[in-house]
């Protein structure tokens, strides 16, 4: 058995995947979840109702539900559905749904033109907490995205443009100490305000909290070398203060680098 991981926010994580049972509980209930679901209709029919509003779904089309939405599912009574779901959540897997045609008003796509697409949703194999399976999830979760962002891309605005290029300049520079918010904005050229909100439209964050976001992710990889001290592990992903860095690391993790440490011996 290998280490553990505590993968919560950063990149795409797995938290469960199953296919259609006719005895499922959950079906015709108004159920709120903390994660994504995403569902593949490999036959009849259905419709969900998302916080009041209802879609119907057939065959070979897929919908997904929003965190935190109300949301009841149910077969057609002459052409029951099957499906196959998985949930998952994560800042990368965020970004990746705000880029395809999904919201919460237009939670149904499509049919995708790929054959045996019901495989892309086979997690079952893939259920450990362990680093390495969470990683395996994440990197096949990344692929299963990236069909709807081919075949149902969402509309790019200037907005998004900018906001997408200082993402990608952060992801490539947060382990520069001398790193800023100011720095990105100089980068995209535009004013630090304006920078500020188009940024939290697109990502649901700051621009210093996506900083702090991507140096604590790297941190928990890099404090899975128990010969690494917590001041190295901080100096190597931006910080210039041990200190803050364990402020900022609880702030997000919910724990200490230290007792990270020990959850993952």
């Amino acid at each position: 058995m290998g280490p553990k991981l505590n993968y919560k926010v950063i990149n795409c994580h797995f938290v469960s995947s199953g296919q259609r049972s006719s005895n499922i509980v959950n079906e015709g209930r108004g159920i709120v979840r903390d994660a994504y679901m995403l569902c593949y209709v490999t036959k009849g029919r259905g419709r969900i109702n998302v916080d009041g509003c209802e879609f119907e779904v057939g065959e070979g089309q897929s919908f997904l539900t929003f965190p935190m939405s109300c949301v009841s599912i149910e077969p057609d009574k002459d052409d029951p559905w099957d499906y196959r779901w998985i949930e998952f959540r994560g800042l990368e897997a965020a970004m990746l749904v705000r880029q395809t045609a999904f919201s919460k008003s237009r939670p149904v796509a499509g049919k995708i033109d790929i054959a045996d697409f019901e495989r892309f949703f086979q997690f079952e194999d893939m259920a450990s907490d362990t680093v390495y399976a969470q990683y395996r999830a994440g990197g096949k979760l990344m692929v299963l995205l990236s069909y709807y962002l081919e075949f149902f891309p969402g509309g790019r605005s200037e907005n998004t443009s900018y906001a997408v290029a200082a993402r990608n300049y952060i992801e490539k520079n947060y382990n520069n100490p001398n790193f800023k918010v100011a720095t990105v904005a100089n980068y995209v050229k535009i004013d630090r305000t304006y920078l500020y909100r188009i940024f939290k439209e697109e990502f649901g964050m700051s621009v210093i909290d996506y900083i702090n976001n991507c140096r604590v992710s790297k941190a928990e990889i890099l404090l899975l070398n128990k010969n690494l001290s917590i001041k190295d592990a901080a100096y190597s992903v931006g910080f210039n203060d041990q200190m803050y860095f364990s402020r900022v690391f609880k702030k997000l993790r919910g724990i200490t680098p230290s007792e990270y440490q020990k959850q993952t011996d």
